[in-house]
Order: C-alpha cells, then sequence, then structure tokens
C-alpha cells in the first residue's frame, strides 16, 4: 500500500461437485473464463491448466463446476466474490508441450431434457401459461414480465419442438431475454433494464480512463420507418398487413418481413419486435476493462463518460460479458454493449 493506494489482485474459488479445488488448481491456473449471453445460449466457462508434471486429472463429462471470482483488493474496486453459477463438464483436451489441460464446461441449467424434441400444443394461451408449464415440466422457477406474460398466442404447434427451442422462438417473437439461468426460466424485454419482478437493475459508469481499448460502431444501413408483416385472412382469403413503428420521414421505407403470418396477431408480435430490434442494433460498443467487473452482467444499463459525445450521449445496456483470470491475480472483462437510443 503506498499513499492509501492498495494493488489490485482477483481470486475466485471453484469446487468440483461439491469439492473444493481452488487450492490445487491455483498454482496451475493459466486462465479462466466465463462468457454471459443474455439470450437462449448457455454461459460458458474454460479453464486452462498447466500440466507439466501429468498429475491433474481430466475431469469426467458431466461433473458440476461451481466458480466465483472477483477482487480480494484493490482502491477503488469492488471487493469480494461474486458467484458465476454452475457448469457441467462436456468438454476437455490435454496436449503439450507445454502440457496444458483446457476444461469447457456450459451453464447446468439447461439440462437435456430441456433440448429434447417433445409435440406439445397451446392455442390461445398467454406468455405466462405456455412458459410456466416449461418451468414447472423442467424443474424451474418462471421469472416472466408481466406485460409480456398478460400476451396472447393464437397457437403454437403442433410439429415436435424442444423446450430450448420453444423458449428460443418465443424470445424472437417478442424481442425478449429467454434464458434459463440460476435455476430460473427468464423472460423479459430486451433492454429494458429491469428484473423479470419489475424492479430496476442497478446502473453502472464506466469512464474511457478505465478501459483499454474501445470500437463503436453506428450502423444507418437500417433506416427503415417502422416494420411490415403481413398475415393471411381466412376469413375473406386476403393477404393484410400490420406496421410497427416509423420515424415519419417519408423517405424512409418500411422494413417487409418476408414470412406470411396465418393471423394478425402473430404479424403484428413479429412486426413489434423486429423494430425494437432495429432501433437496439443501431450503434454497438465493445469496451475492454483491464480491471474486470464480474459484478457486470447482461442487461444491466451502463453510462458512458469520456468518449465521444455522441457515444456518451446515448443509454446503453450490455449485451454480452466475458471474464477472464489469470494464474497472477490478474482479472479482466470485455463488455459488448448495445444502445438502447
Amino acid at each position: 500500500m503506498t499513499d492509501g493506494f492498495t494493488l489490485p489482485y482477483a481470486t475466485w474459488t471453484v469446487t468440483l461437485d461439491g469439492e473444493d479445488l481452488t487450492a490445487k488448481i491455483n498454482p496451475r491456473l493459466l486462465s479462466a473464463s466465463i462468457s454471459q449471453k443474455r439470450e437462449d445460449e448457455a454461459d460458458q466457462l474454460d479453464i486452462v491448466l498447466e500440466d507439466a508434471d501429468g498429475k491433474f486429472a481430466i475431469p469426467k463429462p458431466g461433473k458440476l463446476l461451481k466458480v466465483a471470482m472477483g477482487w480480494a483488493r484493490g482502491t477503488g474496486l469492488p471487493q469480494g466474490l461474486i458467484q458465476m453459477g454452475t457448469f457441467k463438464v462436456d468438454e476437455a483436451r490435454w496436449g503439450g508441450p507445454p502440457d496444458r489441460i483446457t476444461i469447457r464446461a456450459r451453464s447446468a441449467d439447461f439440462t437435456d431434457a430441456f433440448r429434447i424434441r417433445k409435440e406439445r400444443g397451446f392455442v390461445g394461451r398467454t406468455v405466462s401459461d405456455v412458459l410456466g408449464k416449461l418451468a414447472s415440466d423442467n424443474g424451474l422457477k418462471a421469472a416472466i414480465d408481466d406485460t409480456l406474460g398478460a400476451k396472447t398466442i393464437p397457437a403454437l404447434g403442433p410439429g415436435a419442438k424442444s423446450d430450448a427451442a420453444l423458449l428460443k422462438a418465443l424470445g424472437k417473437r417478442f424481442d425478449a431475454v429467454a434464458t434459463v439461468k440460476n435455476g430460473s426460466l427468464i423472460f423479459v424485454p430486451i433492454g429494458s433494464g429491469k428484473a423479470p419482478g419489475g424492479s430496476a437493475l442497478p446502473g453502472e459508469t464506466i469512464d474511457r480512463a478505465a478501459t483499454s481499448s474501445v470500437s463503436y460502431e453506428r450502423v444507418e444501413r437500417e433506416n427503415y420507418g417502422g416494420v411490415v408483416a403481413v398475415w393471411h385472412d381466412k376469413a375473406t382469403g386476403e393477404r393484410k398487413q400490420v406496421q410497427a413503428g416509423g420515424s415519419g420521414d417519408s423517405n424512409a421505407k418500411p422494413k417487409r418481413i418476408r414470412k406470411v403470418f396465418a393471423n394478425e396477431a402473430d404479424a403484428r408480435h413479429h412486426a413489434e419486435a423486429e423494430d425494437t430490434r432495429i432501433s437496439r442494433t443501431k450503434a454497438k460498443a465493445t469496451i475492454d476493462l483491464p480491471l474486470g467487473r464480474p459484478d457486470i452482467y447482461p442487461e444491466r444499463p451502463i453510462t458512458l463518460t469520456g468518449f465521444k459525445p455522441e457515444i456518451d450521449a446515448r443509454d446503453w445496456i450490455v449485451a454480452e460479458t466475458t471474464h477472464t483470470m489469470d494464474g497472477d491475480g490478474g482479472l479482466k472483462s470485455k463488455l459488448v454493449l448495445e444502445a438502447k437510443t
């Protein structure tokens, strides 16, 4: 410590099927990386270990790794361990020289049963009805946004789909975070900055001085005047259309969804979701934090300062995170952000 400044040092814990392996792994640790995404993809854990003495056993498939990481010390950094989740080992590699073991595990919340195709049929049910059934069948809690949960779906099925595929399809239909984390099936609007119960997620301010690199991209090629979706009216035999969004710019043509939908409700759901997605993807930023922040996760609101005025003026939301530790007490983060405005 010098003049009140404490050098940063990161720490972690890792258990294998309940057995604490932290002390055993630490002398061998080259890197431990956790990638988090907000949508249907499982979180991923990658661990690389030194194995020069050949004495470390490769974990068997299906074993459960539970990981927490954070800062043991460091001025201006949040202290303490952040629980990062439980991961099931499904890949392992060994090779050299130098001899190394690479372990890849994915979120244990995505069980094999969740990915098995099954026949399901839902007619005239609400989103809460459908996802509540999926959650109960897989031993999960349902964490569903009230507004989205109240929406009625004219029909889903017939046809064999896995519960994972059905969740993904509903996420696309409503532009929602549709995933399973920490024993809960989560379904909330992307970019809402709110937890499923409606409480606001904590915001975070990141200054340019805290970053080691940044990449900002503004995309204007999708400057559409809303989104149009076509549906088939069985009563009249006609094709009709609905439109969502639109800036009022007469020169901006609406984007047309190619698929023809079976009813007006389906067409409207997809048009509204696509219009929201286009608005979200007009600007993106990727920032690297040399002093990592494992407490930052997808969907948290972010304010950027010290960048270009155009960048600082936007409201940002976290789309993806990657947190990486090394064996020397280092911890860094990469954040992918999307602009809300």
